[in-house]
């Protein structure tokens, strides 16, 4: 039991379970940072190498040869980062069609980082120097670059590993504390898988938040029966349509009541999402919205006056040739229609009035006639 919870544990640690999402957003962080971290460490060693060529342009011998190639090398892998990685991030839907040429990229880059920091390491400690390219690079790559918790651990303890074989017996005055060197492997490993999976954890937990928030403003912002946007999603758009040519139109279903008394509310309920369904068909979803009841408002931007009202025809037509299983009546629908420029909210809702005074007298007309 004991041990197959401590598998369980490792295993949650190496293999994360990691949904696609999570991984492109990991992925596009990495981009980020090898962008924006290759313009820094290429503009410090860019200046330091221009420091370093007026300091010895006088006296210009192998050794200065040698130094300037080095550090203009490793300004040529900062270059090569932050141009491959500029690609990727200006061109997403590269990377988003690609995502295993990002990943090669992103791995790719850090083997050629460790590959050069051991070759320059292996060169200072040569001339009794420090290694602190070496773990410069390891730090960098564990703390701005969140790797697959494999990936990291094999590259980390296969880049210490390499280095301190290197060093310890390609060198005959080579000597490194092992207890020292593998305790910043371990802690490197560590860090790298640490930072991995709060990485991943949080966008996570982000996105999941994200997408409550969204299913919670839509259900705010929708009509549970029609699913057309309802009065709380009006008051949010109104600044939309303030000095706008707009065209409004206040309609409802003819003797909705009776039909909702006659057969019960499910039918009601049918036969507004039906109603719903058909305004959907000639208007956008953005322009139509439920009042309240069985009364509809519909918002069209720059619309001709003639051409609206026609199409608001053709769903009287189109409603009227509906049948709905069980009731027997049939369907008809009234509006009320103004073109309007609001400049103020008063104007725009005076403009709501109007349109619905307008539908109040076509019902009359309607009743009139029957």
């Amino acid at each position: 039991m004991a041990k197959s919870k401590i598998s369980e544990n490792l295993a949650s640690w190496f293999f994360p379970k990691t949904d696609m999402q999570t991984k492109r957003e990991i992925d596009n962080l990495n981009v980020k940072n090898i962008h924006y971290v290759s313009l820094v460490v290429g503009i410090i060693q860019l200046i330091s190498l221009v420091f370093y060529f007026i300091i010895n342009h006088n006296n210009i011998d192998n050794a200065v040869a040698d130094t300037v190639f080095r550090v203009g090398k490793s300004v040529f892998l900062c270059v090569f980062g932050y141009v491959v990685s500029g690609i990727f991030m200006r061109n997403t839907d590269l990377a988003h069609n690609h995502p295993k040429a990002v990943k090669m990229f992103i791995g790719g880059y850090i083997i050629l980082l460790i590959i050069w920091s051991i070759e320059i390491s292996v060169y200072n400690y040569k001339n009794y120097q420090q290694l602190l390219t070496f773990y410069t690079v390891e730090l960098l790559a564990v703390l701005f670059v969140k790797q697959h918790p494999i990936f990291a651990a094999a590259t980390i303890t296969g880049s210490y590993t390499v280095n301190y074989l290197i060093l310890n017996f390609g060198i005959a005055q080579g000597r490194i504390n092992p207890y020292n060197y593998i305790m910043l492997a371990v802690l490197s490993v560590v860090g790298a898988l640490l930072n991995y999976r709060l990485t991943a954890n949080y966008i996570s937990q982000k996105n999941k938040a994200n997408m409550l928030n969204n299913s919670l403003e839509i259900i705010a912002n929708h009509d549970s029966i029609t699913r057309l946007q309802n009065r709380y999603a009006l008051n949010q758009r109104v600044p939309d349509y303030i000095g706008c040519d707009v065209c409004v139109a206040m309609g409802d279903i003819n003797s909705f009541k009776a039909v909702n008394d006659t057969y019960g509310h499910r039918a009601g309920d049918d036969i507004l999402k039906t109603f719903s369904d058909i305004l959907l068909e000639f208007f956008d979803g953005e322009c139509v919205f439920r009042y309240g009841g069985d009364e509809f408002l519909i918002i069209e931007h720059g619309a001709d006056l003639d051409a609206f009202r026609e199409k608001l025809n053709n769903v009287n037509k189109r409603f009227a040739a509906v049948r709905i299983s069980n009731v027997e009546t049939g369907f008809g629908c009234s509006f009320g229609c103004v073109k309007a420029r609001p400049e103020s909210l008063t104007e725009f809702f005076d403009s709501l009035t109007r349109a619905d005074r307008l539908l109040y007298e076509e019902k009359v007309r309607i009743k009139a006639v029957r």
